[in-house]
């Protein structure tokens, strides 16, 4: 956009030149659902921002005091979890708490911690699964549906209550196949503070999804640094270069609803602005289908009269998901199959609207120290139209020196994700050096998800103290 251009705009109207995603979508042609034609932005200030939130502990314990104790937060996928016993355990922060299924369709959860002198009952991060839950100090016992079970020498603990000495329930709440958790037992209900997203994934269930990979990571910055690498295009063009011919990334939407919900929307199979010479469609088309290992339709490829590089990959893509998985996925339009749409709520679970890269990410603080995160990635591809539901992935878990690159079920992923974990140490280290001189500034429009987390984060701390 030109200078003389943006200059008399207010602050926040100012977008990249290019097409806009809702003229692709004209152009597309084939009438995407409503929701995907609807633009949410608005303008939320331009302040700096104290660097400190990323590096101080005294701001990492607000977080864990004030906002993770009052929001709902994804725990497991309930596949993980498929036959009563079955349990995951969740650790956030300093707290500890078992996702169990108890019933073919019924789940609880329950703080971590034996009620006699506290032992945790099942060891942080595991899973499997168990008739009971046994104390491993004591051996005090409580059944799937947290009754208590078993004092040893009960003789001595006379002053106790059986009936009602249940191990402490967490609030739970299901949708999409995910389960949530929520200590804060006056909080919303997860149907309530998921606002837009029921709607919005209607034609794209999370629950008829299996995950074909499951891998977590441990970062050496800030969750919050590793999250926002994330939730926005702007730094495509430095870090992802090689992705600039098919990307649009410096015209990627920006959607914000309520305080819990936004979007970031890119396009696939359109020339970045920043390329000075974009490549012929025929030249994107073999690009795309390169990436999808579909190089040739009926002898050399060439696009037919009418055709472009978009129209032919969602083609592709819906052979891939009958030939791959048996799942036919015709009715969905060109932007639902092709295009990158990244949805995140509040404060850590980011579910993509993609078929291509079905991807589901998760960022949480490793226990209170603001240098180091966890970071979860699955992908959710679809369950077949007919046929048994394939077995989840199981959990590959990668210390800080192990690379994406050792999980080959991540696919084409991973030497993006190493991109992106490149910048994280760099970041954490620089706003310790930035704090000496001044906060950290946002763009207005490209980093908005970033300041509308950030704002959200503010009210739950601020209530709190």
């Amino acid at each position: 956009m030109d200078k003389d251009v943006y200059e008399g705009l207010k602050p926040g109207e100012a977008r990249s030149s290019g097409p806009s995603v809702q003229d692709i979508l004209d152009r597309d042609g084939d009438n995407p659902p409503s929701h995907l034609r609807e633009q949410s932005y608005r303008f939320l200030g331009n302040e700096d921002m104290d660097p400190s939130r990323y590096t101080s502990r005294e701001f990492a314990q607000a977080e864990l005091d004030h906002m993770w104790t009052k929001v709902w937060q994804m725990a497991c996928r309930e596949e993980e979890i498929p036959e009563p016993g079955d349990h995951i355990v969740y650790d956030i922060g300093e707290w500890s708490f078992i996702v169990v299924r108890t019933a073919e369709d019924e789940f609880r959860a329950y703080y971590n911690a034996c009620l006699h002198r506290g032992t945790q009952l099942r060891p942080s991060n595991s899973q499997g699964n168990v008739p009971q839950f046994r104390c491993p100090f004591h051996g005090f016992t409580w059944n799937l549906d947290g009754t208590l079970k078993e004092i040893p020498c009960d003789w001595d603990f006379p002053h106790i209550d059986k009936d009602n000495f249940d191990l402490p329930q967490v609030r739970l709440g299901r949708w999409g196949g995910f389960v949530f958790i929520n200590m804060d037992d006056d909080a919303e209900p997860l149907e309530d503070y998921l606002g837009v997203l029921p709607d919005h994934f209607t034609t794209w269930p999370l629950e008829d999804r299996f995950m074909s990979a499951n891998v977590r990571r441990t970062l050496p910055c800030n969750w919050k640094v590793a999250q926002e690498a994330f939730i926005e295009s702007f730094h495509v063009v430095e870090t992802h270069s090689q992705a600039l011919p098919m990307t649009g990334d410096a015209n990627t939407q920006y959607d914000i609803w309520g305080d819990n919900i936004s979007r970031l929307y890119t396009l696939q199979g359109v020339p970045s602005p920043h390329v000075e010479s974009p490549m012929t469609e025929q030249e994107m088309a073999d690009v795309l289908m390169a990436g999808v290992g579909a190089t040739k339709r009926d002898g050399e490829f060439k696009l037919a009269e009418g055709e472009t590089a978009r129209s032919v990959n969602k083609d592709i893509l819906v052979k891939e998901m009958k030939d791959r998985f048996g799942a036919d996925v015709s009715k969905l339009t060109t932007t639902e199959l092709v295009d990158p749409i990244e949805y995140f709520l509040f404060p850590n679970f980011l579910p993509w609207f993609n078929f291509g890269l079905p991807l589901v990410y998760r960022f949480r603080p490793l226990g209170s120290d603001p240098d180091w995160c966890i970071m979860d990635v699955m992908l959710l591809h679809p369950i077949p139209d007919n046929g048994p539901r394939p077995e989840p992935a199981p959990l590959r878990v990668l210390g800080p020196d192990e690379p994406f690159t050792d999980a080959p079920e991540l696919d084409q992923i991973s030497p993006i994700f190493e991109q992106d974990v490149s910048n994280m140490p760099l970041v954490q280290k620089g706003m310790k050096t930035l704090a000496r001189k001044k906060g950290i500034t946002l763009g207005n429009y490209q980093e908005i998800r970033v300041r509308h987390m950030h704002q959200t984060l503010d009210k739950y701390i601020t209530a709190g103290t």
